[in-house]
């Protein structure tokens, strides 16, 4: 592993993090509206539940046959181990919503306020154009990219919805509710890393993972952190998207 990939990471969220800081000093990011809840143990408790509830699924489904079926589903969408984690996470955000649904529950708890859409999305396209920029993919995007680059893109969007629901929505809000700004980042961001080990655990070993651990840990932290500066989960899924995706071009 040479430097140069590293560099890639560091500059990549070290200009995330630039960016979001000066939009943080702008009006758009000054009118952001906070969500309290009015039980927040209670919030927190059903997060964790739900959390815990998955993660066994998680562990079930890349490990018993009986599950075999939907990973051999995820294989007629691009992206092999990638198209698996994203019908997983699906799966996930469709039990995470319903939870929502039945306790009437209003979409602006999981990330998806509208107050905060015009803010969620203009910082995510600024970051979108900054990791294009800095992985020096202008030209091949704008030469247009294939079939298979595009499914592939699909699939990670899908991913990064549901994940980015899940944890930076839902899961992030509870916890920060419940255990202050701080603490609720914190704790969301080692759920996150816990998140990436069943499918990969066992399979390798830890050698060959704690790259991706590092990188899913710094990760973690910096899309929460912006989470916090935008309040809405759009900001976290366009740059998370941009940034796997455009590795594979």
């Amino acid at each position: 592993m040479n430097m140069n990939f590293w560099l890639g990471y560091v500059s990549e969220w070290l200009g995330a993090v630039a960016v979001v800081m000066i939009a943080a000093i702008s009006p758009l990011l000054k009118k952001i509206r906070r969500i309290d809840f009015r039980f927040p143990r209670r919030e927190a408790t059903f997060a964790l539940s739900l959390f815990v509830l998955v993660y066994f699924l998680a562990f079930q489904y890349f490990s018993n046959e009986f599950f075999h079926f939907l990973k051999k589903f995820a294989g007629i969408f691009t992206g092999g181990v990638i198209a698996e984690r994203m019908l997983l996470a699906v799966i996930s955000l469709v039990l995470f919503l319903l939870a929502l649904v039945l306790r009437g529950q209003p979409f602006k708890s999981i990330g998806w306020g509208r107050a905060n859409t015009r803010a969620g999305v203009i910082v995510g396209l600024l970051l979108v154009i900054l990791t294009i920029f800095l992985r020096g993919k202008f030209i091949t995007v704008l030469n247009g990219i294939t079939a298979d680059e595009a499914s592939l893109l699909l699939v990670i969007l899908a991913l990064c919805v549901a994940e980015e629901t899940i944890f930076r929505g839902y899961i992030q809000l509870r916890l920060m509710s419940f255990l202050g700004n701080t603490w609720g980042w914190l704790t969301t961001a080692g759920l996150f890393i816990l998140w990436q080990l069943p499918g990969r655990l066992w399979l390798h070993p830890f050698s060959e993972i704690w790259v991706d651990l590092v990188i899913v840990a710094v990760q973690g932290l910096l899309f929460g952190w912006i989470m916090r500066k935008t309040g809405h989960v759009t900001s976290t899924i366009l740059f998370r998207a941009a940034a796997a995706w455009i590795q594979f071009l």
